[in-house]
């Protein structure tokens, strides 16, 4: 089994840079009482603590399966083991927004937009939109629930103490190429895409339930949310939060068979679970060797944009003990953020390339490689197919001072030189920056600058809609840029009931998972805004009433 854990496994640093989170008091673990921990599914009879229900992960899924399991039965008694010494993983630095049916928020933007489309909004329309987003690829029971119990889950965040002040458009439709011949990516995900009479894609989905502007007291955000969450556990005084208590494997009867009876800790600690265990520990994007050998064309270096906690440790534990993996190779890759550290990818100065039309990417040669557009998620296969042929972890992005330098302050930009680029005055130092031959590069900016002329990209078909700067006006900007693993969709398969199911389709008795570690609720991606919220409280709330509702296990 070490030999298992060693090729999967990787330990993960100690969070920081985040903000502390007020609130609940965090415990250390408690130490072995001599016993010895055998393999994980050879129980025997000694226990170093006992509990009614056992989580795993301090994550919001975690949070609310121990919130939801309180209010079904507020005498129950809760341990959750969180091997970080911060809690929230993920979900703390998540932009806190949901996704809901039938919300006010989205009554008021349909009214205000005007558009019947929104306005006619059913949650079986939002079903249908959950199920293709996905490709096809969730499982339609739990896609099901995701959205039939939004406004519900909604409501009951909200009854917590969280609001949500508005909604919008998650993001525009795709942009028709200028020249369909030369838009291979485009061309990549043809079939996804259909266009209206003015030639924009209509996209996979039809609308996005997007409740976005969470607030929680005076802070606002994922943190906001997750504080809330904290401050609602504090209120259940038999649930208990460890940090720095990482568990190492999951006790069953037998190997693969029987009931789960506890886990055991990193430390040896054997604890048992007389009602349940749930799983909420997270997926595996921040393990670059496991995201690497389920798709072998990301890097095995590449790094996480999200909790970097979430390193798979669960996703093996469970499958020593017959739990079922599903979609493991359905890993949602951001491109183009700064290759300078991942804790700077979402400030502002990071980035001070606005859309498409403000610069060109280019590789390690100078040459332009693909068509530069906005994010969508329909082209991140082609995207990775692109990367993984030439060879590229990291590519370069230039603007120049029309494109970027009219549109930030200058405190970005001073920001921007000192930690995420550089500044440049000609091409030729821009060409030093990246390593290539000046004239090379010199060739693919006049080539472009003539693209913005005819308004037609005869290389990589990049949308008119952005051919609309020259770059030909110093200072430039460069700056190398790379992706990141945000999510891994895939993971563990549960049912409606959030039981983990074994390799032969029937539930592990008293085994539960939600949240991240779970690979059956988005397919291929988790794209509609605010799903991550979404997913979390319908599932998390489910695995904790159904643990909650359990006999206990007599001694």
């Amino acid at each position: 089994m070490e030999l298992n854990r060693r090729s999967f496994l990787k330990s993960a640093a100690v969070v920081g840079g985040a903000a502390a989170l007020t609130g609940l008091t965090a415990c250390a673990p408690s130490g072995s009482s001599g016993n010895t921990a055998t393999d994980a599914g050879q129980a025997t009879a000694g226990w170093d603590e006992e509990h009614d229900i056992v989580i795993v992960g301090g994550g919001g899924a975690g949070v609310i399966a121990a919130i939801a399991a309180s209010e079904t039965d507020p005498n129950v008694d809760i341990v959750i083991y969180e091997k970080m010494s911060m809690t929230g993983g993920s979900t703390v630095v998540s932009g806190g927004n949901i996704g809901a049916m039938g919300t006010d928020n989205l009554k008021e933007f349909a009214e205000e937009t005007g558009m019947d489309i929104y306005r006619d909004d059913t949650f079986e329309m939002y079903y249908e939109d959950k199920l293709a987003a996905g490709c096809y690829l969730s499982d339609p029971d739990l896609a099901h629930a995701f959205c039939y119990n939004s406004l519900d889950n909604f409501n009951w965040l909200e009854g917590l103490g969280i609001k949500w002040k508005g909604s919008r458009f998650y993001e525009n439709a795709v942009d028709e190429p200028s020249d369909f011949s030369k838009a291979s990516i485009h061309q990549a995900c043809q079939y996804l895409m259909t266009y209206d009479d003015e030639g924009k894609s209509t996209m996979v989905n039809r609308k996005f339930r997007y409740n976005i502007g969470s607030t929680y007291k005076d802070k606002s955000g994922g943190g906001a949310n997750f504080q809330c969450l904290l401050d609602t556990l504090e209120t259940h005084p038999n649930a208990t939060l460890v940090t720095e208590a990482p568990v190492k494997d999951i006790v069953r009867e037998g190997q693969i068979t029987g009931e789960v009876q506890g886990v055991v800790l990193e430390d040896g600690t054997r604890i048992r679970a007389k009602k349940a265990v749930i799983l909420a520990a997270g997926g595996f994007a921040g393990n670059g060797e496991m995201i690497h050998m389920y798709d072998p064309r990301i890097d095995a270096s590449v790094q996480t944009s999200g909790g970097i906690g979430n390193t798979g440790d669960m996703l093996i534990a469970a499958q020593l003990i017959g739990g079922q993996t599903i979609n493991m190779n359905c890993i949602q890759i951001d491109f183009g953020y700064t290759a300078a550290e991942p804790s700077l990818i979402n400030t502002a100065n990071s980035n001070p390339f606005g859309n498409a039309g403000d610069y060109i990417e280019v590789g390690p040669d100078g040459k332009r490689f693909w068509t530069e557009r906005r994010a969508h998620e329909q082209f991140m296969d082609a995207e990775n197919m692109c990367l993984h042929r030439l060879g590229y972890k990291t590519w370069w992005r230039i603007g120049d001072s029309q494109s970027i330098g009219e549109k930030i302050t200058q405190e970005n930009l001073d920001a921007f030189a000192e930690r995420y680029g550089t500044v440049c005055n000609t091409l030729e130092e821009v060409a030093t920056v990246i390593g290539c031959d000046a004239a090379t590069l010199k060739t693919t900016i006049d080539n472009y600058n003539s693209y913005v002329d005819s308004k037609v990209d005869t290389e990589f078909g990049k949308s008119a809609a952005y051919l609309t700067h020259h770059l030909d006006t110093p200072p430039f900007y460069v700056t190398e840029v790379t992706y990141y693993c945000r999510t891994t969709p895939g993971g563990l398969r549960i049912n409606v009931d959030t039981q983990v199911l074994d390799v032969l389709g029937e539930p592990i008795p008293r085994l539960y998972a939600a949240g991240e570690v779970v690979g059956n609720v988005h397919g291929r991606f988790r794209q509609n805004g605010g799903d991550s919220w979404t997913d979390i409280t319908c599932f998390g709330r489910i695995a904790g009433t159904q643990a909650a509702g359990l006999d206990s296990v007599e001694a």
